[in-house]
């Protein structure tokens, strides 16, 4: 079990890291992230400024320092470190990244449904797919096809990108998101692919997708 906390308040944010630290802290990640504005408005953005990762639970004082946004991610891993190489980069401790691209997951991709050692990574690679294709052809997205639990924030292009299927949890009251409810937070609703409007500290519809399968759909 994994947790996302995320946030522009600081404040927030040390509350919304608390809230989620039952979920597992055998490692953990914080993303400060950076809002430009420029005069071309499609220029504006989020831009990485500091990453860090570690095992063990979270010191709060790596949330410290000047910021705009902070992504949190605290891990009790699904997937099991391979060989010494891996335990000793933290290759499984999110985000996976590709480039400037970054992907934070709480959930697990059933065994055998994916292609890789982590799931999270397979994850991360048909999510960019589904980004980089125009809107005409984002119907058959391929995350529909990723069969177990997922609930994620995704970075690419200075956006953030929110998104889960119906099996996973992540609650979000304006710009603050969180895999435990928290005080004024409706669940993000499922199924669809969100950007981040970082001003207004709203989502935007981007796409629809399908949960391949949910166990718990008893129909109507």
């Amino acid at each position: 079990m994994c947790s996302i906390s995320a946030s522009k308040s600081k404040e927030v944010l040390l509350k919304l890291v608390e809230l989620n630290r039952y979920r597992g802290e055998e490692s953990h990640s914080v993303s400060q992230f950076l809002y430009h504005e420029d005069l071309d408005p499609d220029a504006n953005g989020l831009y990485l400024k500091e990453q860090i990762k570690s095992y063990g639970p979270l010191d709060v004082k790596h949330l410290d320092g000047e910021w705009d946004y902070c992504v949190v991610h605290q891990q009790a891993p699904t997937s099991k470190e391979v060989n010494n190489t891996d335990l000793a980069i933290g290759r499984f401790i999110h985000p996976a990244v590709k480039g400037k691209s970054y992907l934070w997951h709480n959930g697990i991709i059933k065994e055998g449904k994916f292609e890789g050692d982590w799931d999270t990574e397979w994850l991360f690679d048909i999510t960019l797919d589904d980004l980089k294709k125009s809107p005409l052809k984002r119907f058959n997205a391929k995350i529909s096809e990723a069969d177990g639990t997922f609930a994620c924030m995704m970075h690419h292009d200075s956006s953030m990108f929110i998104f889960r299927n119906e099996i996973s949890p992540l609650f979000s009251e304006g710009s603050s998101f969180s895999s435990t409810k928290f005080e004024n937070s409706i669940p993000v609703p499922a199924n669809t692919m969100w950007e981040l409007d970082y001003e207004i500290g709203g989502l935007v519809k981007q796409w629809n997708f399908e949960t391949k399968e949910n166990p718990y759909h008893f129909g109507e």
